[in-house]
């Protein structure tokens, strides 16, 4: 059995990252940190063994996309890891180095997004009954990054509220260069009233992309427009929300 550890959000139900640095803790497999960013020729991804048993691993690279407001993970040798396959002793340690290749994050480009799919493999088959076993898998974010490139570092968000009924959706469209990491989500009313959204990770939208976040909230509570409050890449700041027609 596979277990996905998740840090919420990601459409694939894989580990999504919550912070821009740190670790995934498992008692088994750990990989650190939980996103890379890669502005020269390569990076690299920790993978550590907090068990008392040997373990096996496989890495696997994919360009990420978002089309159609979800998630989208395709094969790719943009960027390589090496080694694609490990065996990491008893509380011990593995390096993987991220290379890219080719044209990754040209010129006309400031950030490409990627993913890599840790998997602790199963043990090898014993003469002894298996039972059930439990293996982890991480997603891990990678950017490759245009050191040539002058966009702002901070993404230009669109953003507005869809409401049906009594039922309403969060739009957010990417309009920079760079991915928006959204978490701790507030709506601020025109009054000051603030209303919890997403207490921690809400989600990521990717250049020039657009996603659509269903909302626990009632149409009714959030109002005729305002201010959405957000921990954007880390920092916090406030954002202008339309009130959209319903339909949009």
């Amino acid at each position: 059995m596979i277990v996905m550890r998740s840090l919420p959000h990601i459409a694939i139900a894989l580990l999504a990252c919550v912070a821009p640095t740190g670790a995934a803790h498992a008692e088994g497999l750990q990989v650190a940190p939980v996103s890379v960013t890669i502005p020269e020729l390569s990076g690299v991804v920790w993978l550590n063994n907090g068990s008392d048993t040997a373990l096996r691993a496989q890495v696997r690279v994919f360009r990420w996309h978002q089309d159609n407001g979800e998630d989208e993970l395709v094969e790719t040798e943009d960027l390589v890891a090496s080694p694609p396959f490990v065996e990491i002793a008893p509380n011990g340690q593995q390096v993987i180095r991220l290379v890219r290749f080719g044209n990754a994050a040209t010129q006309a480009e400031c950030e490409r997004s990627y993913r890599i799919i840790v998997d602790e493999l199963p043990p090898a088959a014993s003469g002894e009954a298996a039972g059930l076993q439990y293996v982890l898998r991480y997603s891990v974010p990678v950017y490759l990054t245009n050191p040539a490139c002058n966009a702002p570092q901070q993404p230009e968000l669109d953003l507005s509220i869809v409401a049906n009924g009594d039922a309403a959706w969060l739009d957010v469209v990417n309009l920079g260069q760079t991915r928006a990491q959204l978490a701790n989500v507030h709506f601020v009313a025109q009054d000051g009233r603030r209303t919890a959204i997403a207490g921690g990770l809400l989600g990521y939208v990717l250049p020039g992309a657009q996603r659509r976040f269903a909302l626990t909230q009632s149409a009714a509570a959030l109002g005729s427009g305002g201010q959405i409050e957000v921990q954007l890449n880390g920092s916090q700041t406030r954002q202008p929300v339309s009130l959209a027609p319903s339909g949009q």
